[in-house]
């Protein structure tokens, strides 16, 4: 029980706390302008499986944090919107009416994004343009276990797709300040395979969200992932070979 507690509360003030310590009293206009470098996108490239390895909370001020959470993100794309979450029910509807949905349908695609932290979740359901395959719309609310905390505010804004190569993902959620909600501004850096994300790699991304006028000031790292490890491996093994010339040389 000791053990179950300790690891609740290495994933609470991070995934818990995405949208509280991201958003602000509704002081702060950001708007969520649409781009389109992946408007094309083949979905298929970002669906699967994905762990985080860093968390960018533009709106804070919290500086550089480690956690030892390792939340893995699913994405898949649904064959049709649940009828339960999406618009009225189409039974017993006005010809006109089953018309204007099934057309919706057409033109639309739906996703699923799961968040999953230890057992704990976050499910977003999404929806996405055909010619607009990188820009992502919220269109109901967030379930899963996390979402039942009286911290947890629900998202209602886009994800939108900043960086999709080489393994590796960034998504950016924006939500403008609206109807008594507060915005919301993170990006997520994922990886198929996190060991073998370089760090010129993650460089790279912080050039371009800084390029975006993203702040990469307060950001969360996880399951211990660090853009430094290289470097504490390279200065370890050098300290190591200098003692190791040392005693060769002293013998």
């Amino acid at each position: 029980m000791e053990r179950l507690a300790s690891l609740l509360v290495l994933w609470i003030p991070f995934a818990s706390g995405i949208s509280v310590l991201n958003s602000t009293e509704g002081n702060v206009t950001i708007s969520c302008a649409q781009e389109h470098e992946y408007d094309h996108l083949d979905i298929r490239e970002v669906t699967g499986k994905w762990k985080v390895v860093q968390l960018y909370m533009h709106l804070g001020m919290e500086g550089v944090t480690m956690y030892n959470s390792c939340p893995v993100t699913t994405i898949w794309e649904a064959d049709e919107f649940p009828r339960s979450t999406y618009g009225p029910s189409t039974e017993n509807q006005l010809f006109h009416v089953q018309h204007i949905n099934a057309r919706f349908r057409q033109q639309f695609r739906h996703l699923r994004l799961l968040w999953d932290e230890a057992g704990q979740t976050i499910e977003y359901a999404l929806y996405f343009k055909n010619d607009s395959a990188g820009y992502w719309q919220v269109y109901d609310g967030q379930n899963g276990t996390l979402t039942s905390r009286p911290n947890y505010q629900q998202f209602s804004g886009t994800i939108q797709v900043l960086k999709a190569v080489h393994g590796h993902l960034v998504l950016s959620f924006c939500q403008e300040a609206s109807n008594g909600r507060p915005a919301q501004l993170y990006s997520v850096l994922f990886s198929r395979d996190p060991v073998t994300l370089a760090r010129w790699e993650i460089e790279s991304i912080h050039t371009i969200l800084q390029n975006k006028k993203l702040s990469v000031a307060s950001r969360r790292m996880v399951c211990g992932n660090s853009a430094d490890k290289p470097i504490q491996s390279i200065m370890v093994i050098s300290v190591l070979s200098c003692l190791l010339a040392y005693v060769i040389g002293s013998s």
